[in-house]
Parts: structure tokens; sequence; C-alpha cells
């Protein structure tokens, strides 16, 4: 009868119990459903959690085997937004929460708290604000807590205290402030502690940290700490694989003992007020980073040779950096001795001498050498031609003397090169022309001679050329068309000749001052539509001052003092408006009002050659009125001539000057066997009017010489291909720009069949176009474009793109600006391509070709405005412009399935706030080192490592420059897609900016 009992007692518990669990389920569910009503999810990726669905099949929700209840919630980088509800902590059997990487804003609950089984919580990278609640202690199954970069304040709670069981404290990046509580010692399990980038305030809290001897990764950079570190620290941390403590107020000396945390990979204390000898580090097999830049560090040529000597065994290392200290005398031919990984040697603003050292060569992995500000004799070491990585070559004043070695040809990686300010003397290498990438070059105030080798005047992608101060001779060459130079200063030399007629259209100042130059001053200088500062003082130039300078509305400095020149002043635009201008010296030139003739300091024309030019004009304008008649009917006559004789004739070309060996008239035939029979293996891709081959065509009739081109044929079955055609030859006939693609030739004639025949042959370009290198196939080619690549493409293409609106006349408007439509050559410089829908901007509103009522152009990169009829403009350009540049970033189609139901790519960059740009970019630029980094280093001026954000977990490191270079760019390409026309800003502005984003990341 008992047994009986207990059997129906146990029944009627396991039937309530099973009651309970299904209760409890069901409140599972509705917690979840509840939470999802209150969020906004822009991406719709939350469309199964639905009130007739099993809620453990939910995107991001983990159950329990028993019961099904919610164990783990991850929604991690999805764009959500909303506040955090406070009855998610009801989810009580919940072990781990991921939100991060979202747009969540307010406060944190204090009901979180109540997670009484929660082991990890993430919520970093959102809008949070307020304070952190003290309920948190209450969390005693803590293992990681991460809520970096926010916007949370106040301070750490005390209660912190009490997660006895936390392993992972990462609060960087939010505006945390007072001292680091003392109650932290309790966390005798912590092995990471990340507080970089907050307010914190106090002495180094010795008293928390001895506790702590678990730790692995320690980060409190960038906060307002101070005190000393004690000397027996490294032996409270034995097991320290990171230390960053740079840029904070702490100060003393750097313990010897820090070589007794043996793991250590990374020492990062920049930006400090640290003095006294440099320690040893004996012991730290595994130090990939050593940083101790801006401090006040001291040494002696017998402290040099101790302090390398005792980095031999560090065969990792990879980044040095000693620079703005106090060091002083020699390096030790130990240098050879470090590490044959070494990338980064920067020993920059300090007061070392001797020579350098000649065992440089050893270091084939280096990219970045900074060795300027110091006092260093003698010659440059020859050796250092072998460094075929090597991308930042800094030198610059020092005292260096002798020939500048002939060792640039290995350098092709090279952008920027700084000797300035030493004693070179001898001829400027011509092997400088090598370095296809060099963006900066500055030689200026050595004792160079001889000519200015015309190879530097061939480097496209120069941005800044420093030649000032030397005994450069000869003259320059005739014409400048070095499309990305912004800055070019020769002045204080021997230079003689004409001023070059420069065609730049980016150029911001050019100084040629003190020179021998002679002639007049070219009228073209008035076309450099961004000129801000030009001297041309203390010359022998003569003429009068060219009246198209008027149209620089930039320009902020104008120096044309100690010439020879005459006539009138002009006194128009930017003549009136110059803050700074300098004529004097020139006795022959005068104004024609007394109030700008006293502002520009020059006398006042006779009134009787005014009055005699006027006279002299009344006898010449009419004999020029008839002679321009009579000129215009040879013309029209001719015109009406040609249009006859032109429909008689089956090919054209649209070049005057066509390659060399390549006849001018393409027809059919050649093009047939160029593309072997327009065979498939030569088709290379496919557009909307038309297919794209690579075509090898013969270019020598005696000899087997051929060259390769694309050739565009015209699908002239589709109704709109034959006007496309037209468009082309029309747009790219007389444009010329070094980021649009090159048309050879065009054929306009019929096949064997007697079918018309239309065909467009270019310069071939081998890299594909971007969406293929935005979207490869292979995802692990190694092929994935670094985040400097990115910056130089959109560069490229904003270049085109300024060039076709602003340097055109009409103005031309592309109508198709898409990432297809942009071809990559063998360097990675972008062209922009296919002029099918261009159009002409005429001032006749009225001419049917500016509407664009009849475009289809690309879904997605249409501007609004013409989906209602409007007319073909700059500013539609523009918005297809800045949807490129966001793509290039997030790498997402703005036809991917992310963007619908009302939401494209622009508003949902606009929702983000400037930390969550991050979380929506492309991840590879994140999450992978080798595609964030390649191609640029820190700034040697920087203080190093102080602006590095340090990540445990990973062998990475996030820089703060490119993350602001990312946030800036993306900003840019917000400020081109606004809805309004009127609000979208011109090529020309963003173009602009974007450069200074280059030289900032470049550190120039």
């Amino acid at each position: 009868m008992i047994h009986i009992r207990l059997i129906l007692l146990l029944c009627f518990l396991l039937h309530n119990f099973h009651v309970i669990i299904c209760n409890n389920k069901n409140t599972d569910r509705d917690i979840l459903l509840s939470f999802k009503f209150q969020l906004t999810d822009p991406n719709n990726v939350l469309s199964n959690w639905t009130a007739d669905s099993n809620h453990c099949n939910w995107y991001g929700v983990n159950c329990s085997t028993v019961g099904e209840r919610v164990q783990s919630l991850t929604l991690s980088g999805l764009g959500l937004s909303g506040k955090l509800p406070s009855n998610l902590s009801n989810l009580t059997y919940l072990h781990s929460l991921d939100l991060s990487k979202n747009n969540f804003h307010g406060q944190i609950p204090t009901q979180f708290g109540q997670f009484t089984l929660l082991n990890v919580i993430q919520l970093a990278f959102n809008n949070l604000s307020g304070s952190l609640p003290p309920q948190l202690g209450q969390l005693h199954n803590l293992q990681s807590l991460d809520f970096s970069v926010n916007n949370l304040t106040g301070e750490i709670p005390s209660t912190f205290g009490n997660l006895f069981s936390l392993k992972n404290l990462y609060l960087a990046s939010n505006k945390f402030v007072g001292e680091i509580p003392i109650e932290l010692a309790n966390l005798r399990n912590l092995l990471r502690l990340q507080l970089l980038e907050n307010n914190f305030t106090g002495k180094f809290p010795t008293s928390i940290f001895f506790n702590l001897s678990s730790l692995v990764f320690l980060s409190l950079a960038k906060n307002n700490l101070s005190g000393e570190l004690p000397q027996d620290f490294g032996y409270a941390f034995p097991n320290l694989t990171t230390l960053a403590l740079a840029t904070n107020r702490f100060e003393g000396v750097i313990p010897n003992s820090i070589s007794n945390s043996s793991h250590l990979q990374v020492i990062d204390l920049a930006n400090n007020r640290f003095h006294g000898p440099i320690p040893l580090f004996n012991n730290l097999k595994n130090l990939t980073h050593l940083i101790l830049s801006n401090n006040y560090l001291t040494s002696t040529t017998s402290l040099n040779l101790q302090f390398f000597d005792s980095l031999r065994n560090s065969t990792q290392l990879q980044i040095l950096k000693v620079n703005d200290n106090i060091l002083a005398g020699e390096l030790p031919n130990s240098v050879a001795y470090l590490s044959g990984n070494l990338q980064q040697f920067c020993v920059s603003n300090n007061h070392l001498n001797g020579s350098i050292p000649k065992e440089m060569n050893k270091f084939q992995n280096l990219t970045s050498l900074s060795f300027e500000l110091n006092n260093f004799t003698g010659e440059l070491p020859i050796e250092l031609g072998t460094l075929k990585k090597l991308e930042q070559l800094w030198i610059h004043q020092n005292r260096l003397s002798g020939e500048i070695p002939d060792i640039f040809g290995n350098f092709t990686n090279l952008y920027s090169l700084a000797m300035r300010n030493n004693q070179f003397s001898g001829r400027i290498p011509a092997s400088i022309g090598k370095c296809k990438r060099l963006s900066y070059l500055d030689l200026e105030m050595n004792k160079l001679v001889g000519v200015i080798p015309m190879e530097i005047f061939q480097l496209s992608g120069l941005t800044t050329l420093y030649l000032t101060g030397n005994s450069l001779n000869g003259s320059l060459p005739p014409e400048l068309k070095m499309e990305q130079l912004e800055t070019m200063i020769v002045s204080d030399n021997k230079l003689s000749g004409n001023i070059p007629k420069i065609e730049v259209n980016g150029l911001k100042t050019l100084k040629m001052a003190r020179n021998k130059f002679s002639g007049s001053i070219p009228n073209s200088l008035g076309d450099l539509a961004s000129l801000e500062t030009l001297d041309l003082s203390s010359n022998n130039l003569t003429g009068p001052i060219p009246e198209s300078l008027e149209k620089l509305k930039y320009m902020v400095s104008l120096n044309l003092s100690f010439n020879t020149l005459e006539g009138e002043v002009p006194m128009k635009g930017v003549f009136m408006n110059l803050n700074q201008v300098d004529l004097q010296g020139n006795k022959k030139i005068c104004g024609l009002n007394n109030q700008a003739t006293h502002k520009l300091g020059v006398t006042l024309c006779v009134a009787g050659k005014k009055k005699k030019r006027n006279s002299l004009l009344h006898i010449i304008l009419p004999i020029i009125g008839a002679t321009v008649l009579f000129v215009s009917m040879l013309s029209l006559l001719w015109m009406l001539y040609s249009f006859k004789t032109k429909k008689k004739e089956d090919k054209r070309s649209l070049s005057s000057t066509p390659l060399k060996g390549l006849p001018q008239n393409i027809s059919y035939g050649d093009i047939k066997l160029a593309t072997n029979n327009f065979s498939a293996t030569n088709l290379v891709g496919k557009g909307g009017f038309g297919s794209v081959y690579k075509g090898v065509f013969n270019i020598s009739t005696y000899e087997s010489q051929t060259t390769t081109f694309a050739v565009k044929v015209f699908d002239l079955q589709q109704s709109k291909a034959s006007q496309s055609f037209g468009a082309e030859c029309e747009s790219l006939k007389n444009v010329r720009h070094r980021n649009l693609v090159k048309v050879i030739t065009s054929c306009s004639s019929t096949d064997y069949k007697g079918n018309d025949f239309k065909a467009l042959v270019m310069h071939f370009i081998p890299n594909g176009n971007l969406e293929m290198s935005l979207y490869p196939e292979d995802l692990e080619s190694g092929s994935l474009l670094t985040l400097l690549q990115r910056l130089n493409i959109v560069i490229d293409v904003a270049s085109a793109m300024d060039y076709l609106h602003h340097d055109c006349d009409p103005p031309i408007v592309h109508c198709d600006l898409k990432p297809a439509n942009v071809l990559l050559d063998e360097d990675m410089v972008a062209h922009v391509a296919d002029f099918g829908l261009a159009r002409f901007l005429s001032q006749n509103a009225s001419e049917k070709h500016s509407s664009t009522l009849e475009l289809k152009g690309s879904i997605g990169y249409i501007a609004p405005e013409y989906g209602l009829g409007g007319k073909a403009s700059t500013s539609g350009d523009v918005y297809s412009f800045g949807i490129l540049l966001l793509e290039m970033f997030i790498a997402k189609k703005p036809t991917d399935e992310m963007f619908k139901e009302g939401l494209n790519m622009n508003n949902f960059v606009s929702e983000m706030g400037e930390k969550q740009l991050l979380n929506i970019v492309d991840q590879r630029l994140i999450n992978h080192y080798e595609y964030s980094t390649q191609n640029f280093s820190s700034d040697s001026h920087s203080g190093g490592s102080g602006d590095i954000s340090y990540s445990d977990g990973s062998n990475t490191y996030w820089t703060h420059k490119s993350e602001e270079c990312i946030a800036a760019a993306m900003k840019i390409g917000l400020s081109c897609v606004a809805h309004h026309p009127k609000d979208r800003w011109t090529m020309r502005e963003a173009l602009s900016k974007l450069q200074g984003i280059k030289q900032f990341i470049l550190g120039l």
C-alpha cells in the first residue's frame, strides 16, 4: 500500500513538473516575441520569430534539450536598434547573451543583475549610455563581460569585485571616469582586462594588480593614469602576453624586472613620461611589438649596445619603435642581430649619431625605416637597395652626405621618400622614377646639382614634390600632366627656361620662386581650379599678368614679385579678395582704379594709354568681326561637304594619333582576325549594349609584332545600341585622363554578310572590373582588396568624374557609374569605362538628349530624381558615385536582399552612429590584419603605438587611423547620396576630401 501511494505521488509530481516546464517554455517564447516587437529590424533577420513556430528554431536562439528553455541568444552585427528590455532577465536559463555590433541605445537595465546562470554577456559596439548598474555584481557565474565601444559613463561599480568567476572584463572606448576600484583585486580568475580609451585617473593601482597574477592581457592605454610602475612588476605577472599602457601620464623608470614576464608578446609604453635607461629584454623570446616612443628615455653608445644585444633572442620581433626620446650615441653593429621578421624600425627624433648601419640589408621584410631627426653622418648605405618591401624611407634632418646612391630600382612598393635637410650632393638618381607607387618625395635643402630627371615627372601617383633649396639647373618639361600632384615646390634652385604648361587639376600649391625662369606666365595656370598658393617671385618673367588668374577662387596667396612683368594688373575676382598678394619689384605693371592699386601696391595706369587702346579697338574690332564671319562661312561649307562624304565611308577613327603600327581605319576583318572570329575564349565581359573581347592585333607588316586591345562589339539588334555607340564616340573622342579608359579607334562598317557592324578598340585592362575584385569567386585567393587599395580606387574614380564634370566643355555626365564599369589595370589603378549612356550638358535646357526619361542606368545606382523624369545632371553622377563608395567599404551590392522593403544602402548607412559605422563595413578589413593594413604603415611621428588598440584572442590589431579613415570615407559617401540634388557635394569637393583622408592615413 505504501509503495502504491509513493508511485501515485511521484506521478502527480511528474505531471506538475511537466506543466511547469511547458509553462516556462511558453514564457521564454513570449519574452522573445516581446523583445522582437520593441526592436527595429532593418534587415528583417528575425522574420521567422513568429507565434506559431517553435522558438528553439528561431534565428540566433539556442535551447536546452530538456524543456526547450532558451540558453543562448546570439544576434551580433545585424543592425538591430532599440532599447534593451528589462524582461529579458526573465530568461532564467540563459547562459550567453550576445547583442554586440548593433544600434541598441539607452541604459543597461538594472534587472540584468537577475541573470542567475549567465556566463557571457556581449554588448560591445552599440550606443548604450548611462552608468553600469551595480546589480551586475550579482552575476556570480559570469565569466566574460564586454561593454566596449559604447557611450557609458560614470565609475566602475565596486560591486564588480564580487564577480568571482570573471575571466574577461572589456570596457574599452567608453567615457568612464574616476579611479579603478580596489575591489577588482578580488577577481583572482581574471585573465584579460581591457580598459583602453576612457578617462580613468589616479595612480597605477599596484595594490590591485599584485593579486591578479593570472592576467595574460592588460590594456590601460589612452587614459589619464599616473604614478610609477613597481620595480618588481615583472614578477607579479608571470603569464602576461600583452602590456599596453600607452598614452597616460606614467613616469619613473621602466622596471628591469619586466623581462621576467617571459611570455610577453606586446609591450606598448608610448606617450608617457618614463625616463632613465631602456631596460634589457633578454628573456622575451615571443616579443613581436616593442614600442617605447615619446618618453624621456636616455642612452649612450654602450647602453645602445646592451639594449640591442638583449633583443637577440626576440626572433619574432616585428615592430621596434624607440622614437621621440633622448637617446644618444651610435647604433651598434648588433642591430644586425635583430629579428629577420622586423617590419617597422623607428629611431627618429633622438640624438643618435654615427653612421647608419650597413647591416640593415638583413631585414628583407622591412616596410618602414625611420631614422629622421637625428645626427647621423656619412653616406647612405647602398645595402638598403636590397629592401624590396620598403614602403617608407625617412632619413630627413640628419647630416648625411655624399651622393645619393642609385638604390631605388627595387623599391617598387615605396610610397614615401623623405631625405630633406641633409648634405647630399651630386645628381638625383633617375632610378627614383622606378618607384611607381611613390606618392611623397622630399629632397629639399641639400646640395644636389644637375637637371631634375624626367622620370620623376612621369610618376603618375606623386602627390607631393619638394626639391627646394638645392642647386638644380636646366629646364622643366614643357608640359606637366601628373594627375595626382597637389604640391610642387622647386624654389631656390637654378632652374631656367619657360614655366611649363601644367595640366594638373588637383594642384593646390605651386612654388617656383628664386630661380631663373623666363618668358611669360602661362594662361593655363588659370585652369588650375584647385590652386591655393602660387609663388613665382624673383625670376626673369616678362609679359602681362594673365587675366585667367582671376577665376582661381580658392587662391589665398599670390607672389609674383621681383620679375619684369608689365601691363595692367587684373582687377576682378580673386585679385580683389586675396589677403596675401605681392607684386612689388615689377616696375612696369599698373592698375586701373585707385582703391585696387593701393591694395595691390602698384601705380595707377596713365589715362591716355587707356584712351589710345580704346580708339585702337574701334579700328581693330570691325576687321576682326569680318574675318570671323569669313572663316565661319568657310567652316560651314566644309562641314556640309564632310557630312555628304561621311556617309560613303565605312570606317572612322576616334584618335587622330592612333598607336604606331595600328591602322587608323580598322576594318571588320581586322577585328574578326584579332578576336579569333569572336571566340568565346576571348570574351572578357558583356554589357547592356554589346560584348567586350580581347583582341590581338598585328602592328607590324614585316615583323611578327602584336599588341593586345579590348574590343567592344555593339549588338545592333538592340534598339538603343547604335545610339549608345554614337554616345561613346562623342564622349570619348576628345577626353584624355589617366582614369578613363582610352579609346584607340573605332569601326563603323559592315560584316561579311552586309550587316551593320560597330565596334570600339580600347586599351586592354588586365585585372577585370571592380565588381570582380569586390566579390571574388574564390574567397581564399588572397586577392581581396586592402583598405588603401579601396581608397586609391575610389580616388581614381573621383578624379575621372571630377574631370568629366569640371574640366570638359561642355561637361559630360556618365549616367551609368557602377563597379562593373570601373576597370583595374596591372597596378590596380582604376579606369572608368562604358560611356554608352553618357550625355553632354547643354546650355539649352530644352534639348532632348539632356533628359533622362530614356535612360536605364543600373538599378541601385540611379539617382532618385531620375525616376521622376529629371534631367541628366552631374549631381546624378555624384549620387551613383556615393553608392559605389559605400559599396566598396560595405561589400554589399545596393540590390542585396538586405536592402528591401523601403530600405536602401544610403538610409541604412545614414542610420548608423559614428561608432557603428565600423559594424557594417566589410569585416575582412577588420577581422584580417593582412587585408586591413597591407600597403600602408603607421606614421612614425605618431609616437607609435599610442594609436594602437589591441584585441586579445587573435594576432591582429586595429589602428585608430584606419577606423577614422573608414568612417570619414563613408561620411563622404553619405554626403554624395543626399536625397535632394542640391544637398549633394560636387565631385571636386568629394575628391578633395578623399585625398585628404589618404594624406592622413599615410601620415603626410
